[in-house]
């Protein structure tokens, strides 16, 4: 999926001149005065510029927006905010930046560097549990990363390899609603019509395999309207015996 960041912003110029930068990383811009009026799952990122358009007063809609950005949500401000309400955007919202008065290359640089990250983020954090521990213990699940194999239990899975990477990719991204485009992206490496159909699908057994009830599950959930979820108190790691 082509990255693509959506500025939410009256400023045209300030547009312009990010559209114009962020291409040559091949990040594309799209511009919106109403966020809620887009699919916000299929971007990559937000830039929300604070000089000409107001966050939500209403708490729960920046939840909400953060839970449905599977990317950075970066804040651009002409006046410095109290170091209270900075505080605030980034520990209570998890938010990811707050830039005031940076010049616009240093702007771009942090915005490319953020969305790198969200974009590695997997392969970062599988290669960091690799190198710590060969086990993953979730729930009552047991994920052995060297041999790429799955137990429910004292129960061998057989997973296919899409399920496998599909069981891997919420693990990584647990306890937060996850669209079926941020997972065709990063399960399939695309978000054609024909991928989107076949998620449930595949989603419905991976759930029958890892679910101790799976019509009644308690793991890996839908959100009707945006997704699904992977619930996930905590992962254990331990050595191979």
């Amino acid at each position: 999926m082509p990255l693509e960041i959506l500025l939410i912003s009256q400023n045209l110029k300030l547009a312009d001149k990010l559209e114009k930068l962020l291409a040559a990383f091949q990040i594309n811009t799209r511009v919106s005065f109403e966020p809620l009026d887009h699919l916000l799952q299929q971007v990559s990122g937000v830039v929300w510029d604070l000089t000409t358009t107001k966050l939500p007063e209403n708490d729960s809609e920046l939840q909400i927006l953060r839970s449905q950005i599977a990317g950075p949500i970066l804040l651009l401000d002409k006046k410095q905010r109290s170091v209270e309400t900075i505080c605030s955007y980034l520990l209570d919202y998890h938010l990811d930046d707050y830039i005031s008065g940076e010049p616009m290359n240093e702007i771009v640089a942090r915005i490319v560097q953020k969305i790198w990250v969200y974009q590695n983020k997997d392969n970062l954090q599988l290669n960091q549990q690799s190198q710590e521990s060969e086990n993953l213990v979730v729930g009552h699940l047991k994920i052995d990363l060297s041999k790429f194999q799955v137990n429910n239990g004292n129960k061998k899975l057989n997973l296919s390899p899409i399920e496998y990477k599909l069981l891997l990719f919420f693990v990584s991204n647990s306890n937060t609603v996850l669209s079926r485009t941020q997972i065709a992206s990063a399960v399939w490496g695309n978000t054609t019509g024909a991928t989107l159909r076949i998620i449930d699908t595949h989603i419905s057994n991976l759930r029958k395999k890892i679910e101790l009830e799976p019509k009644n599950p308690q793991m890996l959930t839908t959100i009707r309207g945006f997704g699904y979820l992977f619930k996930n108190k905590g992962t254990q790691k331990s050595q191979v015996n």
